[in-house]
């Protein structure tokens, strides 16, 4: 896996060069689907979202599984509107 930085968002980013696929932070991850990041990483824990797990305490986001977990129109049951 290397890391790619981004000059555009001024961002990091991981590549798995095996697969070519890109990894997010939970930061990263939470900005695109417009989420806070704990709240992403618990419905990781809770297995809601596509993740993969580096170590105990790391976990990424595959860039084109978001995506398309987002345009599936994601849904908690738990989220209500104000």
């Amino acid at each position: 896996m290397e890391v790619v930085l981004s000059s555009s968002s001024n961002s990091i980013s991981s590549r798995d060069t095996a697969s070519n696929e890109i990894f997010l932070t939970s930061k990263e991850a939470a900005r695109i689907a417009r989420l806070h990041p704990v709240t992403l990483l618990r419905w990781a824990r809770q297995g809601k979202v596509p993740h993969r797990r580096l170590s105990a305490r790391k976990i990424v986001f595959p860039l084109a599984q978001l995506k398309a977990w987002l345009e599936s129109g994601y849904t908690d049951s738990t989220v209500r509107a104000a």
